[in-house]
């Protein structure tokens, strides 16, 4: 049993087929690409050119930068017009984003941008900034004509036209460089240029120029839709950009929206100045009088409480008080050394020892005198007690002295100091009214101590809000915004279009249109060019394949005249491939026909019928193409009168239609006269009956056919010959061809329908000595499907 190889080894992914294919499709349409994207190319770049080119600038600014410009604030010690570190980055974009200030640029540059001109061109329209040889001044214009475009065109140095529409009508207007164009509807002064000479006229007259009046609200709208911040993350930098069609124009604006911001900035901190003065002097004004109000306050206290100094008054009492205090204490002191003399006394004690504080009673006076005699009496008594006895006169008087002097002090003592007493009482008096007076001071001193705090608040308050006064007038002078530009505006280039991306889009456009090209052609239009392609389109079987053909080459009987050619070898083998495919041992009736003209339908069935005849078989060529003959050219014989036509109408009999031909065996039945009605013809019994003595008559019969693509006389004949010969060409025939083959075949359930393939160019020897008959397997059962193969 045999193997099969395919079983007896892993299959590739990719086949030998698949190859064949892809490389085939390369071969076929490698000119595709190289046609369709430069064509792509070039729309794409003149599709570029006539877009608007959108340029951005930029400009970079610092929030709350370090440059401060004063120290102390009004009401701290931070500085004086203080943020927090934090800034809200988000409401100073919605600020520089907002409609005051875009209409403040605006304002500003309305001179500037409220005009826009333009160039026409050929191919576009360009607008311009800077470069138009004159300059436009609107003074006031009818609103209906904002955002209309007026045509402006130099007629010469001193005269211009504008054109413009109302109400749907043209309307033109002259007027003379330099003076106001007045209109009901508008006034306008349109000024030259320094540029714009008696010289250079004549250029700008060829100039088509354009202007538009823009509303405020439109310069406004374009302003916020173009402009974009950005703020890089954990920073106070703001990065502004500004999209616009001129980009001298976008750095304008932005310059101007730094100036507007900056300026809006030292402007709240102007008024915040100016509200700070304002409040100052307000308290001022309440301080002063609050003052007045406090030294009045002060003088009609005093006056009703009859004070002229508390503090002197304090001090006289406190003096006084002290200096009865002194006496008080000096007086009780005398009581105690008078209390102690009459212990003293009374108690006789031994007279050296005296009480030490008897001297400090008196310096002076009855008292010190007596207490000093006593003293020395006793002294004396001591003595005379140690030299003569109890019984001495001397000593009796002593005794009666020193009892005399203690009876005296007795009374003194006690005398003094009775009216010590009486002293003492009355310093405490004395005392205790001037504490009571002293005990009014502390009220009156509060009092007046209050009032003096609330003046000494208010002046100091007064003083301190004059010195801020002063500061807050030098701030003034030195107030610089908070914000600081750290990159002046600047164009960054063009952002849309993205032209290297909108050509690279067209490329790839181009590609995938060359890729559906190349898919259309290769699956629906491709031309079968090959014996593999063929194979891969159909399982109909292979019969021959002719070389290609010179036109100038390709009249007459080639095989014939060229019997040595590659064509005449090819036939050969087709004759070789059709005795021995599997159709019927007595098979001897072929149809040859072909899906439009021109494939090589006649040129085949001429030539084939000559090689059979040249095998020496009785061969007939029919001519059944009844719409077109024209194998009467092949043997150059002009048109023929007599043929099948004037057969079947019954003018001719069987014998006289068979034509001899110069070629051995070979015979011809021609079509003869074109008739109004060609299928009926082909419909009729009398024809079939005609083909059929006609397979009596010859060993071959090989007919020619008009081609199955346009008319279905040969869909008829098929059914009458033993095999269908399908001519295709390499120059027309597609995808199409086989499908319809196909669709007929398996409509009208055909049998043996052979395939010739015509046209092949740079045929080599592997068609022919490894070809027909064995290598493709013809002849050894080639399985195609539908019972089609060759006989061993």
């Amino acid at each position: 049993m045999a193997t099969n190889p395919i079983n007896s080894k892993k299959q590739s992914i990719v086949s030998q087929k698949d190859l064949n294919l892809l490389i085939r499709i390369i071969k076929t349409n490698w000119w595709i690409p190289l046609v369709v994207l430069p064509i792509f190319y070039i729309i794409g770049t003149f599709y570029v050119y006539r877009l608007t080119f959108i340029y951005q600038a930029q400009t970079t600014i610092l929030l709350k930068s370090n440059d401060q410009y004063y120290q102390n604030n009004v009401l701290s010690d931070q500085t004086f017009y203080s943020y927090s570190s934090y800034v809200d980055n988000l409401n100073e974009q919605r600020v520089i984003q907002s409609y005051d200030l875009a209409n403040k640029v605006v304002t500003k540059l309305r001179d500037k941008i409220q005009v826009s001109y333009f160039i026409v061109g050929k191919v576009r329209t360009t607008e311009q900034f800077q470069g138009t040889p004159f300059k436009i001044n609107v003074e006031s214009i009818n609103p209906a004509y904002y955002e209309q475009v007026f045509d402006f065109r130099i007629i010469d140095y001193n005269n211009f036209e504008i054109t413009f529409d109302q109400d749907g009508i043209k309307q033109t207007k002259k007027g003379k460089f330099g003076e106001d164009l007045i209109d009901s509807d508008l006034r306008i002064s349109i000024n030259r240029a320094s540029f714009f000479t008696e010289i250079s006229v004549a250029d700008f007259k060829e100039i088509f120029y354009q202007f538009v009046v823009h509303t405020p609200e439109y310069l406004i709208s374009s302003i916020q839709s173009n402009l974009t911040i950005e703020n890089p993350e954990y920073t106070n930098i703001l990065i502004i950009k500004l999209n616009d069609i001129l980009p001298e124009r976008a750095i304008l604006i932005l310059d101007t929206l730094n100036s507007v911001y900056s300026v809006s900035k030292l402007q709240t901190k102007f008024e915040l100045n100016e509200r700070t003065i304002s409040y100052i002097d307000r308290q001022l004004d309440e301080i002063t009088y609050s003052l007045k109000s406090i030294e009045d306050t002060m003088q009609d206290y005093k006056k009703n409480n009859s004070i002229i100094d508390l503090e002197w008054e304090k001090g006289d009492f406190l003096s006084k008080i002290g200096t009865y205090d002194n006496q008080k204490s000096k007086m009780q002191l005398e009581i105690g050394a008078m209390d102690d003399l009459e212990k003293y006394i009374i108690e006789d004690k031994d007279p050296q020892f005296l009480p030490p504080n008897v001297f400090i009673v008196e310096r002076v006076g009855f008292m010190n005198k007596a207490v000093t005699d006593l003293y020395d009496k006793q002294i004396e008594l001591n003595r005379v007690y140690n030299v003569a006895k109890e019984t001495n006169p001397i000593i009796a008087d002593l005794k009666a002295s020193i009892k005399k002097t203690k009876q005296d002090l007795l009374i003194y003592i006690n005398n003094t100091r009775k009216a010590t007493r009486l002293q003492i009482e009355n310093i405490n008096r004395e005392i205790l009214t001037y504490i009571n007076e002293a005990k009014l001071i502390p009220g009156k001193q509060r009092d007046i101590l209050t009032i003096q705090r609330q003046a000494a608040v208010s002046e100091q308050l007064y003083n301190f809000l004059l010195e801020k006064r002063a500061n807050t007038k030098i701030a003034k002078a030195s107030i610089v915004p908070d914000m600081k530009i750290i990159e002046t505006p600047r164009d960054i280039g063009v952002i849309s279009p993205d032209k290297p991306g909108i050509q690279k889009s067209f490329l790839s456009i181009g590609l995938l249109v060359s890729i559906f090209i190349i898919f259309l052609r290769a699956f629906f239009y491709s031309k079968i060019k090959s014996v593999e392609h063929l194979r891969e389109l159909t399982e109909l079987p292979l019969i021959g394949v002719l070389p290609y053909v010179k036109e100038e080459n390709n009249e007459g009987i080639i095989v014939d005249y060229s019997p040595n050619s590659v064509i005449s070898e090819a036939f050969r083998n087709l004759r070789t491939n059709l005795l021995y495919a599997n159709i019927g041992v007595d098979a001897k009736t072929y149809l040859v026909t072909s899906f439009l003209p021109g494939e090589g339908k006649t040129f085949t069935s001429t030539n084939l019928a000559t090689i059979f005849a040249k095998s020496g078989k009785r061969t007939v060529l029919i001519e059944l193409d009844l719409h077109k003959p024209r194998i009467f050219k092949r043997f150059g014989l002009p048109p023929q009168t007599i043929g099948l036509t004037t057969c079947i109408s019954g003018l001719n009999t069987y014998e006289e239609i068979i034509n001899e031909t110069p070629i051995p065996n070979l015979f011809c039945i021609y079509s003869g006269p074109v008739p109004p009605n060609p299928s009926e013809f082909v419909l009729s019994n009398k024809l079939k009956e005609l083909i059929d003595r006609t397979k009596q008559d010859f060993d071959f019969v090989i007919i020619d056919t008009p081609p199955a693509g346009l008319l279905s006389d040969s869909i008829y004949l098929v059914q009458q010959v033993d095999a269908t010969i399908f001519v295709l060409n390499t120059r027309t025939s597609t995808k199409r061809v086989i499908t319809f083959m196909e669709n007929v075949i398996e409509a009208n359930n055909l049998k043996n329908v052979l395939l010739v393939l015509n046209g092949i160019s740079r045929m080599g020897k592997r068609y022919y000595y490894q070809g027909y008959g064995y290598s493709y397997g013809y002849g050894y059962g080639y399985g195609y499907g539908k019972g089609y193969g060759f006989k061993k």
